[in-house]
């Protein structure tokens, strides 16, 4: 298991208003206690497809988010809790 210290830090501050909207968003859906597909997070965040797509992409790239294969498609996960709707879960 890869603890938090050992995921980069997200500062806030760096994340333009849409990229901090979907993170934001993939918070507040973990909420369920599970990944997240990339449809749930554009209906939550309320953006289309190609946007939610390439910052997904570009923070799984960067290893804010873990990108994981399921059944019906790739799911995503936060790399880190420290900036969270559920700040107290355990890394996965």
């Amino acid at each position: 298991m890869t603890s938090d210290s050992d995921r980069p830090f997200v500062d806030a501050q760096t994340l333009t208003d849409t990229e901090a909207h979907v993170y934001e968003a993939i918070a507040t859906l973990e909420y369920a206690n599970r990944p997240v597909t990339e449809a749930e997070i554009a209906a939550v965040a309320g953006l289309d497809h190609d946007t939610v797509g390439e910052i997904l992409l570009a923070f799984t790239e960067c290893g804010m988010l873990v990108r994981t294969e399921a059944r019906d498609g790739p799911v995503f996960e936060l790399a880190r809790r420290d900036w969270s709707a559920a700040p107290d879960t355990p890394s996965r």
